[in-house]
């Protein structure tokens, strides 16, 4: 909050800055799928075992291609390969049948830096479709290849094929005998991912729906339906019904939303997972042009994982509330539900007093991540000092980080004599005098908050600030 306008007075023409910026390593972020579907607390302990460790198998492929310098399509390209040859997911080795017991696959990838893009469908000998997807991007001049056409081009690249009865080789069950266990739709695979040049990429693979017509192709071979990647915006990978996902231009929308109008990931995917696609429908995993990974899903799970060039690794088969963020930002403020006009005031501003009161706890804490949790997650929050604007919650939240590297150069932050107005049933503002203690010259001075409620968290959208000298 108020404690960046201590960089605005130390660094003052007369002073030396306490601490130089020094170059940031690069960012790179990574985010994949093996489907949306079933609720996995239904499942064996040995599948639910065997989802968990392919995903870690392929997140961690991705993460030291990426770590080493390697391009996000390199990545995307590998990660789907280790997913299609595993048979625990619905893409190549484990694809579901059709109605005539046989698996049709089909995939995309899409390179951020120019929009190229290439896709397969409905192959039924080809080992590794995402490889062969690329090949009719970088090799060709089309998109899209399907059937026969799609497997004589594969051959004649010496991609790896296989009698069609690979795809039924691991397999328990017959087409007869489905998993009870298993939601009706069971997703896809797929990957997202930026490197450390700022390239995007995005890839999707899968056998389809269980017992789908033969013939029938879904989302993931589709372009701007199930994958999408800009290095403006962002790059996505759906999973689940294919059919809505085309129907609503999933992947593409997200898109759109951030460049025409300027919602983050979070937002956008948020938006169209609870207002667009109905309940049950599948999963969004997403990667943003500044590194922000977003998953979400509004079926009982969603295979999934992350990692980043800041430590982050983690796996999934479900996420709490589906990924979705406590407070719904996806909807503009005045659009966000009703509120209960006959909440007290006095209820109102203690609860504000909290979150403030949980903002210098982080701080104090060297929580940088906490501290910015009381903000508007989205890019239209702004944060004036000494007559600049910064803008949106991710730049907010990486120049916290590059002008307070450790906890001694944070010091202890405390907030007093805080006055409230409401202006509305939705909103407050709050002026207040915060201090800043440290080995280094203690300064402090006034800030003045604007928050608004959705649906009932308060938030931060507008936070000026300015200093006076230390006493």
């Amino acid at each position: 909050m108020v404690v960046w306008m201590t960089i605005v007075f130390i660094e003052s023409p007369m002073t030396r800055p306490v601490h130089a910026e020094t170059a940031q390593p690069k960012r790179w972020a990574i985010v994949i799928h093996g489907g949306a579907g079933g609720d996995p607390s239904k499942w064996s302990d040995e599948k639910r075992n065997a989802r968990l460790d392919g995903l870690e198998a392929a997140l961690k492929i991705g993460r030291d291609l990426l770590a080493g310098g390697g391009s996000s399509l390199d990545a995307v390209e590998a990660v789907i390969r280790s997913l299609e040859d595993n048979a625990s997911f619905n893409a190549g080795r484990g694809a579901v049948l059709t109605q005539a017991g046989n698996a049709e696959l089909d995939a995309s990838i899409m390179d951020g830096r120019n929009r190229a893009c290439g896709a397969i469908a409905g192959v039924t000998t080809i080992k590794n479709p995402i490889a062969t997807a690329r090949l009719v991007m970088t090799d060709t001049k089309h998109v899209l290849l399907v059937g026969r056409g799609a497997e004589a081009f594969a051959a004649s690249k010496n991609v790896p094929l296989v009698d069609p009865k690979y795809f039924l080789s691991r397999r328990r069950r017959t087409p007869q005998q489905p998993d009870p266990s298993e939601h009706p739709h069971l997703g896809t695979v797929g990957c997202a991912a930026l490197d450390s040049e700022g390239n995007l990429a995005a890839g999707t693979s899968t056998g389809g729906t269980p017992k789908k017509l033969p013939g029938r192709v879904g989302d993931s071979p589709i372009v701007g339906a199930g994958t999408f990647a800009d290095n403006a915006s962002c790059a996505v990978s759906g999973t689940g019904v294919g059919e809505e996902y085309i129907r609503n231009a999933v992947a593409y929308d997200i898109a759109a939303q951030m460049l025409y109008a300027k919602r983050s990931l979070e937002t956008a995917i948020t938006e169209i997972m609870t207002e667009r696609l109905q309940p049950g429908i599948g999963g969004l995993i997403g990667v943003s042009h500044d590194g922000q990974i977003v998953m979400q899903h509004n079926t009982p799970g969603m295979s999934c994982a992350a990692a980043d060039s800041n430590g982050r690794f983690e796996t999934h088969l479900a996420l709490d509330n589906g990924g979705r963020p406590a407070v719904n930002a996806a909807k503009p403020i005045d659009a966000a539900k009703p509120i209960n006009a006959a909440r007290s005031t006095d209820a109102d501003k203690e609860e504000i007093r909290r979150l403030i009161g949980q903002q210098a706890d982080a701080w104090n804490a060297g929580d940088i991540d906490r501290f910015m949790d009381v903000y508007w997650h989205d890019e239209e929050l702004t944060f004036c000092s000494a007559g600049s604007i910064t803008r949106g919650w991710t730049a907010t939240l990486e120049r916290y980080k590059r002008r307070y590297p450790d906890k001694a150069t944070m010091g202890n932050l405390s907030f007093s004599d805080l006055e409230f107005l409401r202006l509305g049933d939705d909103a407050f503002q709050v002026l207040g005098v915060w201090q800043l203690t440290r080995d280094a010259t203690p300064i402090g001075g006034r800030f003045t908050l604007v928050l608004r409620r959705f649906d009932d968290t308060w938030r931060i959208v507008h936070d000026h600030t300015s200093v006076r000298d230390a006493p």
